[in-house]
């Protein structure tokens, strides 16, 4: 009876990355006009958390584990064994395809929000210099390790 209620339940213990995980769009990679892409972003908003595919990968990697914990009867087991042993292969097969699927949903997501915020920049790409402005890095001279090796830098040996 336990095993039959643990087969009835494998269903919903992964596949988060199928019924949960929003992708964007389709077609948002011809789009081209910035309006037309807001417009997609806020009608059809998608996942762009890796929590539910982390979720789905456990699941994945817990019922592949599990199938492997019974042993091996050396008759090849009983129905109740080999059942258990099907339902816990099931759901690491369920985990493992659905982060899969998820994993490129929520890739595919990321890249059509690093395009949109592209787009409403003006083509601009994101920069980190604004850092050096801020802290310079110290201007050592040409003998900068003089002090430590008794050389200069730039010898011509």
């Amino acid at each position: 009876m336990k095993k039959t209620l643990l087969l009835a339940l494998v269903p919903f213990l992964s596949g988060c990355g199928f019924a949960f995980v929003k992708g964007p769009p389709s077609g948002w990679q011809e789009i081209q006009d910035v309006d037309a892409l807001e417009t997609r972003a806020l009608i059809q908003p998608c996942t762009s958390s890796r929590t539910l595919v982390w979720v789905d990968a456990i699941a994945g990697v817990g019922g592949v584990a599990s199938m492997f914990e019974y042993e091996l009867a050396p008759h090849g087991g009983s129905v109740d064994e080999n059942l258990g042993k099907l339902g816990f292969g099931l759901m690491g097969l369920a985990g493992g395809v659905g982060a899969i699927v998820g994993l490129t949903k929520v890739n595919d997501c990321r890249a059509f929000n690093a395009r949109l915020l592209q787009e409403r920049r003006g083509d601009e790409q994101a920069s980190h210099e604004w850092l050096d402005d801020l802290f310079p890095l110290p201007d050592l001279g040409v003998t900068g390790l003089d002090p430590v090796f008794g050389v200069p830098i730039n010898q011509d040996h």
